[in-house]
């Protein structure tokens, strides 16, 4: 592999995932992080059975199940219509040797960094710009320092600026949504163990999921305007009053964070971007790809791209083929996610009550092979 030294810009999932792979193949692999210490936004993240494969080829997908919670199904209901559908992970269990399993963000960065030598993780180097010739690529950050690389890759999530290099001309796309996220101690009592829950309700919707024992992570997503930041203790006063229709155990869920435990971010995805590289410089993750949340496939995907993008850079010494075979083999089904998370995003906000009787009718009638082909979709590695 002919690549010389790789400078990943970013730190998170997709990054770590990506120094893992590219080293494991015997490359020089750096981690620049912008934050003095990596620190998980985002709360919890489900790892569903794509990314647990991935994992597992890396030899860390035990480390991730023994610091998080499998999570054997899936419920989704509407606040006042009840259970819509249930979405058993046995299928996928069995077909694809994992399910999904619920963790808290800062363990599973925690588990990946602890595979990166601490000489390959540089902390507190905020990406400026970068500068290309035709012998490699010069890297500068924010505090002067600058690093040459054979290769970099930017894996600095959904407000890149290693993009703007690659594809000036991208735009990200607002979904109309906000969402706010926290982890807190509780003990969910007699609801079903191991169980992932969404409800939907008239432009807002709650989710929540174990991700060790006695601690939960919970989600909630509303319409909104983009850019508006709440007032101290605003953003619990108001979720408490939506959590207010909606069953146990949301309302507690929401009483047990404090509020400055509540993240809150805006909604973004990336729609259609083309061409992942220029030159020596490539897009991975939601630099390349941002989608919403709402399959819980944003982490999955960034750690496919990880294992292709080592895979195909192990595979030649001609570097722009590798990458253009990269981004031939993972856009497709990046972008597949993107289109099915807006679509399903939109649906579970119907405000309309005869738009939410017949879309609560549509999903209960649908039949579990329908599911399973969706999770199949997802969950298959075809390389």
């Amino acid at each position: 592999m002919r690549t010389g030294t790789v400078v990943i810009i970013g730190g998170g999932i997709g990054g770590l995932t990506a120094a893992i792979a590219l080293r494991r193949r015997g490359v020089d692999a750096q981690v620049y992080e912008a934050a003095p210490q990596l620190e998980a936004v985002g709360a919890g993240i489900m790892v569903p059975a794509n990314a647990m494969q991935v994992l597992d080829r890396l030899e860390v997908g035990e480390d991730v199940r023994a610091r998080g919670m499998a999570i054997h199904r899936g419920d989704l209901c509407d606040a006042r219509a009840g259970l819509l559908q249930r979405m058993d992970q046995a299928h996928a269990e069995r077909r694809y040797g994992s399910g999904i399993t619920g963790i808290h963000r800062a363990r599973l960065q925690e588990v990946l960094a602890s595979r990166i030598p601490a000489h390959a993780l540089h902390l507190g180097r905020r990406f400026a710009s970068l500068r290309q010739d035709e012998s490699g690529v010069t890297v500068s950050f924010q505090d002067g320092a600058q690093v040459r690389a054979g290769l970099v890759v930017g894996a600095d999530g959904v407000h890149s600026g290693v993009r703007s290099h690659v594809r000036p001309e991208a735009e990200l796309r607002y979904s109309g949504q906000t969402s706010y996220r926290a982890v807190v101690a509780l003990d969910l009592g007699g609801q079903p163990a191991n169980t992932a829950v969404e409800v939907w309700g008239a432009g807002f919707r709650f989710g929540y999921a174990p991700v060790a024992p006695g601690e939960v992570y919970w989600y909630a997503t509303r319409d909104a305007a983009p850019g508006v930041r709440d007032a101290p203790g605003q953003a619990k006063e108001e979720l408490r009053s939506l959590a207010a229709g909606f069953p146990a155990p949301i309302p507690a869920l929401v009483e047990a964070a404090e509020p400055h435990q509540l993240i809150r971010t805006d909604m973004f995805d990336l729609p259609g971007l083309r061409g992942w590289h220029r030159g020596r410089v490539v897009l991975l993750g939601d630099a390349a790809h941002a989608t919403t949340p709402n399959l819980g496939q944003g982490g999955a995907q960034a750690i496919e791209d990880a294992w292709v993008l080592a895979e195909q850079l192990a595979a030649t010494d001609d570097v722009p083929a590798a990458l253009r075979a990269y981004e031939s083999m993972r856009a497709g089904k990046a972008h597949r996610v993107i289109n099915t998370s807006w679509r399903i995003g939109r649906l579970a906000h119907v405000r309309n009550p005869l738009g939410r009787a017949l879309r609560n009718w549509l999903v209960r009638c649908a039949p579990a092979r329908t599911s399973r082909r969706q999770l199949d979709w997802m969950y298959a590695l075809d390389y």
